[in-house]
């Protein structure tokens, strides 16, 4: 159960900073396209998208399904099965013309900029603080040595 309870935590955490990430991009999106409004049936879209990105995130980057896979192979993971959840919820929920290739080009090139921006922004925010605790690490260790 302590298991389950985490995996949900987990899951939420991940969610909602997707579901936000989510609502900004369609604030944006509608800012160009001339609404003031997201309807109600894309938040929940958008909520479902999220708990699915939520699970997919943890699968990949959980050592308990993918022991041996590096850091590029899981984003990846990640990213194509993302595609195919987006490609999907565009199918089902008519996001456009799905019959015309040219709008699959275009919705396959957003989400690969969108993917790729949001992965090294990402790596670097890890980097980053990588840094930061290491420096922690080193004045901590400093500072326990001298005394």
């Amino acid at each position: 159960m302590k298991k389950f309870i985490q995996f949900i935590a987990a899951v939420k955490a991940v969610a909602s900073l997707a579901f936000t990430a989510q609502v900004m991009l369609a604030l944006v999106a509608a800012m160009f396209l001339g609404t003031d409004n997201i309807p109600v049936s894309y938040i929940w879209q958008m909520v479902f998208l999220a708990l699915i990105y939520g699970c997919l995130q943890l699968l990949a980057f959980s050592d308990n399904y993918f022991k041996r896979m590096n850091a590029i192979s899981r984003m990846m993971f990640l990213g194509v099965s993302m595609f195919a959840a987006l490609a999907l919820f565009a199918i089902a929920f008519q996001w456009f013309h799905t019959q015309n290739p040219v709008n699959w080009l275009v919705f396959a090139g957003l989400y690969a900029i969108v993917f790729f921006v949001a992965m090294f922004a990402l790596r670097t925010v890890f980097r980053l603080s990588g840094i930061k605790y290491n420096q922690m690490l080193a004045a901590y260790k400093a500072s326990h040595e001298e005394g």
